[in-house]
């Protein structure tokens, strides 16, 4: 356990470094058994999030810079049954790519029923309050990444 109050943060970052790699490979592993790859997984985490969007939405949500390799995404997306296109209902001229919930993703969620029977039971062990400030915690480091991330990509090289 770590001594004091500075060691103690540089202990939490180093565990939330630890968490990302970790959850990092645990979506490749389960893009791979649903036959995609983690690219397209991610397309589908933030749809399933987010809702409906344009290409070129998600793809500064994922991270990609290239017109065609969101373009190519969402067509393995549509041929595997993960995802389709449709007008915009108020702007005919745009495009949201939507996620298609029945079919495939089903099972691909079947992939994560583990990692979720797990979070519960290790919730069960901390209490209301004990969660509600991890909950806090997690949810201002998510928003800290968000930035960090915004601030290096917006930097010039």
């Amino acid at each position: 356990m770590a001594k004091d109050r500075r060691e103690l943060i540089a202990a939490v970052s180093d565990q939330g470094r630890v968490t990302a790699m970790r959850s990092a490979l645990f979506h490749v592993v389960v893009a791979a058994r649903a036959g995609i790859n983690v690219t397209d997984f991610n397309c589908l985490a933030v749809l399933d999030k987010e809702g409906p969007m344009t290409p070129h939405e998600l793809a500064e949500r994922i991270g990609l810079t290239r017109g065609g390799a969101i373009t190519a995404a969402i067509d393995r997306l549509e041929r595997a049954g993960y995802a389709s296109r449709r007008r915009d209902a108020t702007d005919r001229r745009r495009v949201l790519v939507e996620l298609v919930r029945e079919g495939p993703y089903q099972d691909l969620l079947g992939f994560l029923e583990g990692v979720d029977r797990a979070y519960a039971e290790l919730a069960a062990g901390y209490s209301d309050e004990e969660l509600a400030v991890v909950h806090d915690f997690a949810l201002r480091a998510n928003e800290l990444i968000d930035e960090q991330t915004r601030r290096l990509r917006d930097q010039p090289p």
